[in-house]
C-alpha cells in the first residue's frame, strides 16, 4: 500500500518558509508560514517522493516566490481599549474641598481607573494619569508639611476635559484635578470646569454598594487612629519606677477601645484581630505602642 507523505512534506516546507521568514525579519508567526505554504508552495511538491525533495532547491523556490508575490503580513494586534472610571459617577460631596493633609486619604477613596492630575505648587505635578499610577501621596503630604503650608490651605477637586479630548460624555474624555484653592492652576481652569451635581442615588446599584464599603473601611481607619491617638495623649508618670506599669495600662486601655469599636461593629473583624495581636505582643514584651 502506497503511503501518503503529504503531511510530512507540508511540515518540511512550512519549516523552511518559517526559517526564511525569520531571516528576512518578516515578523511571521508559525501559522503565517503555514498559510503561505498552503497557498504558494505545497502544490508544487504534493505527491513528490520525500527523498527527491532537496532543501537548497526548496529555499530557492521560496525566495523566488517571495520576491515575486506580495508578502503576507502578520495580523496587527487589536489596540487595547482604555478603561476609565466615569468621574460623573462620583457623588459631588466626594469632591468637596479638603484640608491639604487629607490629600492621600481622599485620593485613595477614588477608583483606580479614574483619570487624575495632582498639582500642588512646586511640590508635585503628576500630569494626567490613572489613579493607580500616582506616586505615594503620603510623601507629598509630608513634603507640604515640611514646606510650611498653613492649616487653612485647602485642596479642591474639579472635573475637566482631558487634553486632546472633547466634552462628549465619554469617561476617558475627562479627568479630576486636585490642586490648591486659589492657586494659579485653580484660576486658569476656573472657566473649564465641567459642572454636574451627582448624588448617591444617581449611582448604579453596584457602585453604590462599592462606595458604602469604602466609606465603612475609611471610617474603620479613622476610628483606629482616634483610638491610638487617645492612648498616646495620656500623660505618662515621670517616675522611672512607674514607667512599665504606665505603658501596660496604656496598652490595656487601647485594647478596651478596640473591643468597644468592634462590639459596636465600627471596625471589621480582620482589622480588630490584627491590632489586638500587635498590642498583645507589645504587652507581653512590655513595650510601647
Amino acid at each position: 500500500m502506497k503511503k501518503n507523505y503529504s503531511l510530512r512534506i507540508f511540515n518540511l516546507l512550512a519549516k523552511r518558509v518559517y526559517k526564511l521568514s525569520k531571516k528576512r525579519k518578516l515578523g511571521w508567526k508559525w501559522r503565517d508560514a503555514q498559510k503561505w505554504t498552503s497557498a504558494n508552495l505545497f502544490k508544487l511538491y504534493k505527491g513528490k517522493p520525500v527523498s527527491k525533495i532537496r532543501v537548497t532547491e526548496v529555499d530557492s523556490v521560496i525566495i523566488s516566490i517571495l520576491d515575486a508575490t506580495p508578502m503576507p503580513t502578520t495580523t496587527a494586534p487589536k489596540p487595547v481599549k482604555e478603561i476609565c472610571f466615569d468621574p460623573f459617577n462620583i457623588p459631588t460631596k466626594d469632591l468637596k474641598d479638603i484640608n491639604w493633609w487629607m490629600l492621600a486619604d481622599q485620593v485613595a477613596f477614588f477608583d483606580d481607573n479614574l483619570n487624575m492630575r495632582v498639582a500642588i505648587g512646586s511640590i508635585i505635578d503628576t500630569g494626567v494619569v490613572k489613579k493607580y499610577e500616582l506616586l505615594n501621596l503620603n510623601e507629598t503630604v509630608e513634603d507640604m508639611r515640611r514646606a510650611g503650608y498653613s492649616s487653612d490651605e485647602n485642596i479642591i477637586f474639579k472635573i475637566l476635559v482631558a487634553p486632546n479630548k472633547k466634552d462628549d460624555g465619554k469617561p476617558c474624555s475627562y479627568y479630576v484635578l486636585a490642586t490648591l484653592m486659589g492657586s494659579p492652576l485653580d484660576t486658569q481652569t476656573s472657566m473649564d470646569e465641567v459642572l454636574k451635581v451627582v448624588t448617591e442615588e444617581d449611582l448604579p446599584a453596584k457602585l453604590r454598594k462599592e462606595r458604602e464599603k469604602k466609606v465603612s473601611k475609611r471610617q474603620e481607619i479613622i476610628d483606629l487612629r482616634i483610638a491610638k491617638k487617645k492612648s498616646a495623649e495620656r500623660k505618662r508618670p515621670e517616675k522611672i519606677e512607674g514607667r512599665d506599669e504606665a505603658e501596660r495600662k496604656e496598652i490595656e486601655d487601647t485594647l478596651k477601645n478596640l473591643e468597644n469599636l468592634y462590639a459596636k461593629k465600627l471596625i471589621s473583624k480582620e482589622l480588630f484581630q490584627a491590632n489586638v495581636k500587635e498590642l498583645k505582643a507589645k504587652l507581653k514584651l512590655g513595650g510601647k505602642i
